[in-house]
C-alpha cells in the first residue's frame, strides 16, 4: 500500500474489535437465492471485516451476482466439481488475516463519552489493543441461506459468553416458511441417519431458544475460530458435500473444543441440494442424487470417527440398517433410492484404505467418547421417529378436515387469556371428534363384540364347529404348509391348504402366538368388518352418517355373526377385507367415486391390489374366484370399447391367484365342488330358506332371520327409483344377484355364508346410494304416499341393525365355538403319543349303527389343516377294512392289524351308539380303560411301534425301532438275513434309509406301508423323508411371488413432498410487533412500508407475469431475457458509531464488547473523502479491478422484508454509509489511502489537540 495519507478525523473511528470475522460465501447454480442471501450478508447490522465468494462453475448468473455485489477482487472462480469444503478452503487460503495495521480502527480508545459529550483523558493511558490480540473468524455461507441482520451479532455474542466456544451454529428455518424450524444443532445416530430432534414440520414457537453445547451444527452460518479450522484441516476432503459438517464439528469435539448452537441466530436456508432443487456435481463424474452422496458421507462419518471399540457395532448397525431401509424403499416402489442406499454404503466399505487412513489422521482424541454420548440421539429415538413417519405416511390426511396448512402456528399451551376458553376448547375437541366416527365407530363396535363374546375370552384354545385348535407354535404352522411329508393319519404328500401360510405370517406379526391372531380374526372380525366397511365407502358417498349406518349393517349381517359363533374363519375374514375388495375392483376398472361409467382407465396399482385382496380370500374361501370372474366378465363386456386393456386386467385378476396359490388352487378346477367349500372341518348347519337367502341370512346358529334385515332389501330396491347415480346402483344389483346365485349354489352343497356377505354388501351399497339426499327429493315433493313408505323403509333399515347388533350381545356370541382344552384325547394318552414308540389313537364315532366315522390322530389330536390334509389325502382302504372288522364285531383278534397301524388306543366319543362300546368290549385284545365325560377307550394288549423290524418267519414278533414323528436316528442290532424295516407310513418317493452310511432299498410292505430291507447285521440307522427339489423350489417361487404381488399392490412411496415451499398465491407480510425495541420498530416500519407499496407490488407482479416470469413445481423462475435486470436490494450499512448507539440500549449491554467502544467513542458521522483501489487478489492478477463505491441502483426485491430502497457494494469495514455509484461522477486513484494511521495531529470536537 502507498504511504500516502488524507486527511482524517481519527476522534470519529472506531476502535478495533475484539472479533474479525471473515466470510466465506461459496456459491453453485444459486442465482435464484443470491440476491437475498448477499442482502443478509451485506445487511449485517454488526458487519464482517472481509469477504471472499468462491464460485464453482455455475452455469447461471451465480458468478456475476457475486462479481457486481462484492468485486471481481472478492470472487474466486473454480472448476464446477469443486466440493463446498474444497471451496471454503481455497477461500480461506485467499483471504489473508486481516492484522490491526490492516483495518482503519483506533488500536486504543478514543476517550470520548458520548454521554457526557465530553474527553476522558485517562483512557490516553490504555495501551494499544488493551483486550489483547484480535480473535480470528470464519463466518460459512451457502449461496441459499440468508442471515438475519442480527444473526452474526448473536452468534459473537454467544462466543463472548463462552471463551472455550470454538464452533458455534445459527438456528435454521425454512426458506420460505420463515417459522418452520430446519436444524438447532444436528447429531448422527448409530444408523448413520442425520437427527435434528425436530418434529416434521415443527413451528419455531421458541421452545429450543437455549444455548446449548451440540455435536455439530450446520456448514451454513456456521462461525468458526480461524485457528481451529487451521487446527482441525478444514473440512474432509472425502466429504464432498454432505456431512462434513458433523465430521468437522465431531473431529473439534474430540480435539477438545466447544461446539455451541446460538438460537437467536436465524438463519433461513433452502437446503437446495438436498431437496433437489439443484444437482449435485461435486461428489463424482457426473451428476450424483443427494440421497446417495448422504448415505455415502453418513457411512464415513461413523466409520472414520467412532471408537475402535463400538467399531464392529456401528458396522453391523450400518449394513443391517441399509438392508431394511432397502427393503422399504423397493417395497414403496422407489428403486432410485434403493440403489442410493447400496451404492452409498458399499461405495464407502469397499474403500477402506480411505477409512483407515482417515481414522490416522484423526488419532486418538483428547475427549473421552463417554464425555459427547449425551450429544447424540437417545437410544430407541430413530426406531421411534421411523415408525411414527411409516404412521404418518400411511393414514395421514385422509379426512378433509383433518390437518390444516402446513404454515398455521401451534400454541404450546393455554396462558393468560386463553386459559379461560380451556373449557370451550376441550368441547371444540368433542367436536372434531364427532366429525371423525371412524375411531369412535371402531370402539363401539369393539365394546359390542367384547361383550357379545365374552364367553370367547380367557385360557384354552379356540374350538369348536368348522375351526380345529391352532397349534402352539407358528413354527407348526410353517411347517405344515412347507413340509413336503405330513404326518396326519397313515401320512401323505397331499398338497397343505394356503391359508396356513398367511396364518402363519399374521402370527408372526404378533410374536409367533397363533392363538392371539386367531382371537383377533375371530373375535374382532366384527369390529373390523364394521371399520373396513366405513373406510372403503368413502368414495361411495360422503355423508358420515349414511356410511356409519351401513358399516353397522354389515357388520351385523347374520354370515358374519354366525360365522363367529360357528368358527368358520374363511367367513370371518372374507367379511374384514370384502369391503376393500369391493373398493379395490371399483378403482381397478376405472369406475368414478361417484359411480358412474367412466371413460378413463383403471390403475394398474388399484388392478394389483383387488388381485392381492382376492388371492388372500380365495385361500381361505374359494367362492369368491368365481363371482369375482363373473362380476369381471361382465365388467369387460361392458368395456367391450376397450377390450385389450381391460381384458388384461380380468387376465391378471383371474390368472394371478391361480399362479400364486399353485397346485392347490389346480385342484379346484378339478373338483369344482370344493369351490364352496372354506376353511376347516365340514359343517353342517342345515340349508337356509329361501325367505333366509333373501334377507341376507344362510341360516344356522346365531344367524338372524330373513324378515329382520327385510329393511335393507327394501331399500336397495327403492335405490331403483332414483334418477342420479342409476349406473351405480345397478351395478350393485347386478353384483347382487350373481352373489344370489352362488347363494342358491353353495346352500345346496354346505354353507352360503360368503356368498350371503357379498350379497349383502351388495345390497347395503344401494341402499346407501338410494338414501343420499333422499330427505330433500322426498320434501320436495307433495304429501302422498311416498313419504309414509319411505318413512317405513327408513325405520325398517335403521332398525334392523340395531336389533341384530342387541340380540347378539344380549345372547352371546359363542355357539358350537368355544373355549376348551385343545387336549383331543385323555392327557396320559397324549403324553404317551410322544415317546419313541410314537402311538396313535383311533377315534370312533357315529350317530347310527349303520354309519360309522373315524380319524387316525397323532399326538393331542387335530390341528388347524389337519381337515384339509386328511380329506385331500384320500381315504385309505386298508384302514378302511380294519375300521369295518372292528366294529362289526366278527369276535376275531385284531391287534394285528391295528399294530400294523401303530394303533395302541381306540376312543369312542360321546354320544356314539351303545352297540359300538358293547362290541369293542367282546373284541379279543382289546382292554378297557377309562369312561371320562362319556367318552371310551381302550388299548391294544400288543407291543406298539412306528417303526419295526420284521423277521422273515411270519410267526416272528416284530421288533421296535425307536423314532421321532417323521425321523429315526437310533442303533439297531444285528439279526438274520432277509429283515424289513417297516414304518407305519404310506410309502412315498421321499423316504431314505442308511444304515452306518450304506443306502437301505426301499420296498413296500402289506401293499401300502413304507419299509427297506436290512442285511444281518446291525449297526446306526439313519431314517429321513427328503422333500422333493421341485416341491422346495415351489415353495420359494410361492413366496417370491406373494412378495412380488404384495409390493405391486401397495401403494407407491410417496413422492417427497418439500415442507419449505411458497404456498399458492400467499406471500409472507412482514408483522408489526410491539415493543419498543430495535427489532420491534424496524418490523413496524417494514409492516407499514409494505402496507403503503401493497397496491404497487401487485402491479410489478402482474407486469412481471406478462413478461414472461412462470412458476415451476411451485418455485419462482427467473425471466428468460435480462433476469436480474430486477435484482434484490442491499440494505446501507451501519456504521460502528450507528451499532455502538443502539447497543447501548439493546439486550447486549451486558456483554463485554468493548470492541464496538459503547459508551467510550463519538458516533461517526463522516465519510472517507479518498479511497485506494482494492488491490486483487495475487491469482487474479489481471483481472479488471472493481471501483470501491461502485454498484448500481437496483429497485427493491420484493422477496425480503429487511431490504431497504438502495443498494450498494460491500464495504470491508461497515462503517461508512456509502452512496450509490454512478458512472462518471466517482472514481477512486490507487496514491489514495483508504485510511490513516490515528497518530496524525487532530483536533478534539471540544478544539484542543491531541498532541
Amino acid at each position: 500500500m502507498s504511504a500516502t495519507t488524507a486527511a482524517f478525523d481519527s476522534a470519529t473511528a472506531p476502535e478495533y474489535p475484539r472479533h474479525v470475522v471473515t466470510a466465506v460465501l461459496v456459491s453453485h447454480d444459486g442465482a435464484r437465492w443470491l440476491p437475498d442471501a448477499l442482502t443478509g450478508l451485506i445487511g449485517q447490522e454488526r458487519p464482517v471485516q472481509n469477504v471472499i465468494a468462491a464460485d464453482t462453475g455455475s452455469a447461471d448468473e451465480s458468478a456475476t451476482l457475486l462479481t457486481e455485489s462484492l468485486g471481481p477482487d472478492r470472487v474466486l472462480h473454480l472448476a464446477r466439481r469443486t466440493s463446498f469444503g474444497t471451496a471454503v478452503e481455497e477461500a480461506v487460503r485467499t483471504a489473508r488475516v486481516l492484522t490491526p495495521d490492516d483495518l482503519p480502527y483506533l488500536k486504543r480508545p478514543s476517550g470520548w463519552d458520548p454521554a457526557t459529550r465530553t474527553w476522558q483523558d485517562d483512557a490516553y493511558d490504555m495501551p494499544e489493543l488493551p483486550h489483547g490480540e484480535p480473535v480470528q473468524w470464519l463466518w460459512l455461507l451457502h449461496d441459499d441461506c440468508a442471515p438475519d441482520p442480527d444473526a452474526l451479532a448473536e452468534l459473537l455474542r454467544v462466543v463472548d459468553s463462552d471463551k472455550h466456544a470454538a464452533i458455534v451454529g445459527p438456528k435454521l428455518r425454512g426458506w420460505y416458511d420463515r417459522k418452520q424450524l430446519l436444524e438447532v444443532g444436528v447429531s448422527i445416530a448409530n444408523s448413520g441417519r442425520r437427527w435434528t430432534g425436530l418434529d416434521r414440520r415443527e413451528q419455531d414457537q421458541g421452545q429450543h431458544d437455549q444455548v446449548r453445547t451440540v455435536l455439530s451444527v450446520s456448514s451454513a452460518g456456521m462461525l468458526i475460530r480461524r485457528d481451529v479450522w487451521e487446527e482441525l484441516g478444514g473440512f474432509d476432503r472425502r466429504l464432498p458435500l454432505m456431512r462434513d459438517d458433523v465430521d468437522l464439528c465431531w473431529r473439534a469435539h474430540t480435539a477438545g473444543h466447544r461446539v455451541l448452537v446460538a438460537p437467536d441466530a436465524v438463519l433461513r436456508h433452502a437446503e437446495a441440494a438436498a431437496r433437489e432443487r439443484r444437482t449435485v456435481d461435486c461428489a463424482g463424474r457426473s451428476v450424483v442424487n443427494p440421497h446417495r452422496v448422504d448415505k455415502a458421507g453418513a457411512v464415513y462419518t461413523m466409520l472414520v470417527n467412532s471408537r475402535g471399540a463400538v467399531l464392529p457395532y456401528v458396522l453391523l448397525r450400518l449394513v443391517v440398517g441399509t438392508l431394511l431401509r432397502t427393503l422399504a424403499y423397493l417395497v414403496g416402489k422407489a428403486p432410485g433410492q434403493a440403489v442410493d442406499e447400496v451404492m452409498g454404503l458399499f461405495g464407502t466399505l469397499l474403500r477402506p484404505g480411505r477409512i483407515i487412513g482417515a481414522r490416522k489422521r484423526r488419532g486418538k482424541g483428547v475427549v473421552e467418547a463417554s464425555e459427547l454420548r449425551a450429544l447424540f440421539p437417545p437410544p430407541g429415538a430413530t426406531v421411534r421417529a421411523t415408525v411414527e413417519q411409516v404412521a404418518g405416511s400411511l393414514g395421514g390426511g385422509s379426512e378433509t378436515e383433518a390437518g390444516g396448512s402446513r404454515h398455521g402456528a401451534v400454541e404450546s399451551g393455554p396462558g393468560g387469556d386463553d386459559a379461560d376458553f380451556l373449557e370451550v376448547e376441550q368441547f371444540a375437541r368433542l367436536k372434531r371428534l364427532a366429525h371423525k366416527p371412524g375411531p369412535v365407530l371402531f370402539a363401539v363396535l369393539l365394546l359390542v363384540s367384547l361383550v357379545a363374546c365374552r364367553a370367547l375370552l380367557g385360557g384354552g384354545a379356540l374350538a369348536g364347529g368348522a375351526l380345529l385348535p391352532a397349534p402352539p407354535d407358528v413354527s407348526d404352522l410353517w411347517s405344515r404348509y412347507t413340509d413336503g411329508w405330513h404326518p396326519i393319519g397313515t401320512g401323505g404328500t397331499q398338497t397343505a391348504p394356503p391359508y396356513l401360510a398367511i396364518l402363519a405370517a399374521l402370527s408372526a406379526l404378533f410374536l409367533g402366538s397363533t392363538g392371539f391372531a386367531l382371537t383377533l380374526l375371530l373375535v374382532c372380525s366384527v369390529p373390523l368388518a364394521g371399520v373396513t366397511a366405513y373406510f372403503a365407502s368413502r368414495p361411495l358417498i360422503e355423508s358420515k352418517l349414511l356410511r356409519a349406518w351401513a358399516s353397522v349393517a354389515y357388520a351385523f349381517l347374520p354370515a358374519a355373526t354366525g360365522a363367529l359363533a360357528t368358527g368358520r374363519l374363511g367367513t370371518a375374514v372374507l367379511a374384514v377385507l370384502l369391503p376393500l375388495i369391493a373398493r379395490a375392483a371399483v378403482a381397478a376398472y376405472g369406475f368414478r367415486a361417484e359411480g358412474g361409467d367412466s371413460s378413463a382407465r383403471g390403475s394398474w396399482r388399484a388392478t394389483w391390489a383387488y388381485t392381492f385382496l382376492l388371492t388372500v380370500v380365495m385361500a381361505f374361501t374359494p367362492i369368491v374366484w368365481p363371482m369375482a370372474l363373473v362380476l369381471g366378465l361382465a365388467v369387460l363386456a361392458l368395456r367391450r370399447d376397450d377390450i385389450v386393456a381391460y381384458g388384461l386386467r380380468l387376465l391378471a385378476v383371474a390368472g394371478t391367484p391361480l399362479l400364486v396359490l399353485a397346485p392347490w388352487s389346480i385342484s379346484l378346477l378339478t373338483t369344482p365342488s370344493d369351490l364352496f367349500k372354506e376353511a376347516g372341518l365340514e359343517f353342517g348347519t342345515g340349508q337356509a330358506t329361501a325367505l333366509d337367502l333373501l334377507g341376507m341370512s344362510p341360516g344356522g346358529p346365531k344367524t338372524a332371520g330373513g324378515l329382520l334385515l327385510i329393511g335393507v332389501v327394501l331399500a336397495a330396491l327403492a335405490a331403483l327409483l332414483r334418477g342420479e347415480r342409476q349406473f351405480a346402483v345397478r351395478a350393485a344389483w347386478v353384483a347382487a344377484l350373481v352373489a344370489l346365485v352362488f347363494s342358491v349354489l353353495a346352500n345346496n352343497s354346505g354353507w352360503a355364508g360368503p356368498a350371503t356377505l357379498v350379497y349383502g354388501l351388495a345390497l347395503i351399497a344401494a341402499a346407501v346410494l338410494g338414501a343420499d339426499g333422499a330427505k330433500e327429493r322426498v320434501a320436495s315433493q307433495s304429501f302422498g304416499w311416498r313419504q309414509p313408505v319411505a318413512a317405513v323403509i327408513a325405520v325398517a333399515a335403521v332398525a334392523a341393525p340395531l336389533l341384530a347388533a342387541g340380540g347378539w350381545m344380549i345372547s352371546g356370541a359363542s355357539g358350537p365355538l368355544e373355549r376348551r382344552d385343545p387336549v383331543q384325547v385323555p392327557a396320559f394318552v397324549a403324553e404317551e403319543s410322544i415317546t419313541r414308540d410314537q402311538p396313535r389313537t383311533l377315534i370312533l364315532g357315529g350317530t347310527s349303527e349303520a354309519e360309522v366315522s373315524y380319524s387316525l390322530v397323532r399326538g393331542s389330536g387335530g390341528r388347524l389343516g389337519d381337515a384339509e390334509l386328511t380329506e385331500s389325502g384320500g381315504g385309505d382302504p386298508g384302514l378302511d377294512k380294519v375300521v369295518g372288522r372292528l366294529v362289526a364285531g366278527s369276535g376275531a383278534d385284531q391287534t394285528d392289524q391295528l399294530s400294523g397301524f401303530a394303533i395302541r388306543y381306540v376312543l369312542v366319543r360321546d354320544g356314539a351308539p351303545a352297540q359300538m362300546s358293547r362290541v369293542l368290549d367282546a373284541t379279543p385284545g382289546l382292554s378297557r380303560l377309562s369312561q371320562l365325560d362319556g367318552s371310551a377307550l381302550w388299548r391294544v394288549d400288543r407291543q406298539i411301534s412306528r417303526a419295526t423290524i420284521i423277521e422273515g418267519e411270519s410267526d416272528a414278533e416284530p421288533l421296535p425301532v425307536g423314532s421321532s414323528t417323521v425321523e429315526a436316528h437310533t442303533d439297531i442290532p444285528a439279526g438274520k438275513a432277509g429283515r424289513v424295516l417297516r414304518i407305519a407310513d404310506r410309502a412315498a418317493e421321499g423316504w431314505q434309509a442308511t444304515l452306518d452310511g450304506r443306502v437301505l432299498e426301499r420296498t413296500t410292505v402289506d401293499g401300502w406301508a413304507q419299509g427297506f430291507e436290512l442285511p444281518a447285521d446291525g449297526g446306526r440307522l439313519d431314517l429321513t423323508y427328503e422333500d422333493p427339489f421341485t416341491h422346495t423350489a415351489w415353495v420359494w417361487a410361492q413366496g417370491a411371488l406373494a412378495v412380488v404381488l404384495l409390493v405391486l399392490a401397495l401403494p407407491g412411496r410417496r413422492k417427497e413432498i418439500d415442507d419449505d415451499l411458497p404456498e399458492e398465491g400467499a406471500e409472507v407480510p412482514a408483522q408489526p410487533v410491539s415493543g419498543e425495541g430495535r427489532r420491534a420498530r424496524r418490523l413496524r416500519a417494514a409492516a407499514q412500508a409494505e402496507a403503503e407499496t401493497g397496491t404497487e407490488a401487485a402491479a410489478a407482479t402482474a407486469e412481471a407475469t406478462s413478461e414472461g416470469v412462470a412458476s415451476v413445481d411451485g418455485l419462482p423462475q427467473v425471466p428468460e431475457e435480462d433476469p436480474y435486470a430486477v435484482a434484490a436490494a442491499v440494505p446501507q450499512q451501519q456504521s460502528y458509531g450507528e451499532w455502538d448507539g443502539q447497543q447501548a440500549q439493546s439486550a447486549y449491554q451486558g456483554a463485554d464488547y468493548a470492541s464496538y467502544g459503547t459508551n467510550e467513542q463519538q458516533q461517526y458521522e463522516g465519510a472517507y473523502q479518498n479511497a485506494q483501489q482494492y488491490e486483487g487478489a495475487p491469482q487474479y492478477e489481471g483481472a479488471p479491478q472493481y471501483d470501491a463505491d461502485g454498484y448500481q441502483i437496483y429497485p427493491q426485491y420484493p422477496a425480503d422484508q429487511y431490504q431497504q430502497q438502495a443498494q450498494v457494494q460491500y464495504d470491508q469495514y461497515g462503517y461508512v454509509v456509502q452512496q450509490p455509484y454512478v458512472e462518471g461522477q466517482q472514481h477512486y486513484t490507487g496514491a489514495q489511502q483508504p485510511y490513516t494511521d490515528g497518530n496524525e495531529n487532530e483536533q478534539r470536537p471540544d478544539g484542543s489537540s491531541n498532541q
